[in-house]
This record gives structure tokens, sequence and C-alpha cells, in this order.
């Protein structure tokens, strides 16, 4: 079995509902990496995986939509949404808690319908802490509020 892996950098703002710091609760960023795995039994024509570059550009507006946003949960009330919206250009409401492990799992959905050979992301919020996501014969969905 064959493993590649290729990483991207962006910077996210986010806020946790009910978080345990009282720190994450409030509005707060980070300098992300996502790394992403890809694996296969073969090798390509020309020795690859795949090329590192069509990686690239086959998810870069993806992960550019996550850089430089503020991500907020939708639990938070409609009035505060609404007015977050108005001084931020680049916002995503989400019907999960914007954790590192929820994001994880995000990420992967969305980057699998894109390469089909994506085996896991591994999400770093920080340099000492990260989440991961692949799949498994249990599928556990992202964490929402229902």
């Amino acid at each position: 079995m064959y493993t590649i892996r290729k990483t991207f950098k962006f910077e996210m703002c986010h806020q946790l509902f009910n978080a345990y710091s009282e720190d994450c609760c409030g509005q707060h960023g980070h300098s992300y990496i996502c790394e992403i795995y890809l694996t296969s039994h073969k090798l390509d024509e020309t020795g690859m995986v795949t090329d590192f570059k069509k990686i690239k550009d086959e998810i870069k507006d993806y992960i550019d939509s996550w850089d430089h946003c503020l991500v907020m949960p939708n639990t938070f009330p409609s009035e505060y949404l609404n007015m977050l919206s108005k001084y931020n250009k680049k916002m995503k409401v989400v019907d999960y808690n914007p954790t590192a492990e929820n994001m994880a799992c995000e990420m992967f959905k969305t980057i699998k319908k894109q390469i089909p050979e994506l085996k896991k992301v591994r999400l770093h919020e920080t340099t000492t802490g990260w989440a991961e996501y692949e799949e498994s014969k249990t599928k556990p969905p992202i964490q929402t509020w229902e």
C-alpha cells in the first residue's frame, strides 16, 4: 500500500459552543495545518499515487474557503450571527460545533467527493494538538445539534 500526504495551511477564527475552556467560548483564531493522506495499492503510469500539484489544484478553492474565515455554530442566537455577518466578509455558519474533530470530519467528507483515494484528514489546530478523521466500517457522523 502506498501513502502520500499533502499539507495545506490556513488561518481561521471560530467560536465554540459550550467548550470546556472559557477561552474557547469566545471568538479566537488558530493557524491550522490540514494534512490529507491518499492511499493506493498501485502507482499510475508516472510512478505516483497522484501528482501533488493535481491534489492542490483539485481542492485549492475548498481549502481557501476556510482561510481567514469566521466559523460559527448555528446554536448561537440569530441576532448575534446576523450582526457578525455584517462585519465579517468571510463567515460560515455550520450545524455542528466547529471543533477540530468535527471540522476534520467535514473536510474529509467534502474532499473525498473530489479525491476518491483520500484515506484520512488530520487537522492541526495548534502545534501540539490535532484531530484526525478517516472512514471506518461504522461511519460516525459529524456531531450535530440534533
